[in-house]
């Protein structure tokens, strides 16, 4: 179902529109709203970015009102298939969700939001799109890019609407097994074959023999003792009923699926000459991303970044982070990380 345009928050799904200020009025019409959609890593629980995503529209908002023309930004993202935890969603249990299956799931989602969005407040223009993702959420974007482009190319889009931009946060896009958690998770896997089945009746037992407070306890400890949204978000996963399986058994699956690069240069953002790229795509790379190897962030950096400013033709923005946030920015650094992205948006929507 379409998302309303009313702002919501649900332990599966988030919805915020901004307001273009000043008012506008029939003689200075508000531009077309811009929707970002956003696309969760693994494990797919869209409450984990919650904080990250209200500061980031209370950013946009800010940074809006700051132009001679604001826009109007629709934010939204929701859990990944499997992982979602609300009674409403029913559980099958005898079904786990690859990558493959996650990469259709956004797009109808994402085909829902913006036909939800467009009837609601339709314009004369095509809807426009800013994708978001982080770790295999950047890899479930980048395929719907490519399908995007696809179905729009040959008309069998059920709704017409342009991305416009993409921003990948900590982006494991190629070669997500020569990093060093991903060597780790390997080896697993190698050792115990039924890794999924294992960790998700330790985590059944866990979460059946300990009271609420013990389970939040050791949540903490384990965790270091993040913020309470995230203790929160942690125990309901752990208690969910396919949760940890779905989790493990969808990483397995992006040991296999995310190797090589399988992009065309226009899924990138790169374009073969002096026009602007078709697409605006930014990648935050972290150092030492345990997730992303550094041979990997170079490869990738020297092979698709070097068209950025040039005069022959334009890029993706690449930025390696040099403010020390680890991978899992949504647990402690929503507020820099919100700060940095907002201007990523606003840039794109300037071009």
């Amino acid at each position: 179902m379409s998302p309303a345009l009313q702002p919501h928050v649900t332990p599966d799904s988030f919805f915020h529109t901004t307001s273009p200020s000043p008012p506008q009025t029939p003689a200075n019409p508000p531009l077309p709203p811009v929707l970002v959609y956003f696309i969760s890593g693994n494990p797919g629980l869209i409450s984990y970015y919650h904080p990250f995503l209200t500061l980031l529209s209370d950013k946009l908002q800010s940074l809006s009102a700051k132009q001679r023309e604001p826009h109007t930004f629709h934010i939204h993202g929701h859990s990944l298939a499997g992982f979602e935890v609300s009674p409403q969603h029913p559980q099958t249990p005898e079904h786990y969700h690859d990558v493959e299956d996650q990469i259709r799931f956004i797009q109808t989602r994402l085909d829902n939001f913006v036909q939800g969005t467009h009837t609601t407040t339709p314009t004369s223009s095509k809807p426009r799109v800013i994708l978001m993702g982080h770790s295999v959420g950047t890899y479930i974007a980048m395929e719907v890019i490519r399908r995007h482009r696809e179905r729009s190319a040959s008309s069998s889009a059920p709704i017409d609407f342009d991305i416009i931009g993409g921003v990948m946060l900590f982006p494991t896009v190629m070669d997500i097994a020569k990093s060093p958690s991903g060597k780790h998770l390997t080896n697993l896997l190698y050792f115990i074959p039924h890794l999924a089945l294992v960790v998700s009746f330790l985590a059944w037992i866990l979460t059946t023999l300990l009271p609420e407070f013990a389970l939040r306890a050791l949540v903490k400890g384990f965790m270091a003792s993040p913020p309470d949204q995230a203790v929160d978000t942690t125990c309901a996963f752990l208690k969910s009923e396919k949760g940890v399986r779905q989790a493990l058994h969808m990483a397995a699956d992006e040991m296999r699926t995310i190797s090589a690069d399988k992009w065309a240069d226009d899924v990138w953002g790169i374009s073969s000459s002096a026009e602007e790229p078709l697409i605006r795509m930014f990648f935050y790379f972290g150092r030492n991303d345990h997730w992303v190897a550094e041979q990997t962030r170079e490869e990738i950096i020297e092979a698709k970044g070097k068209g950025e400013g040039e005069g022959e033709g334009k890029g993706p923005k690449m930025v390696v982070c040099e403010d020390g946030l680890p991978h899992a920015f949504c647990l402690r650094h929503s507020d820099v990380t919100a700060s940095k992205v907002a201007g990523m948006v606003m840039d794109i929507v300037a071009d």
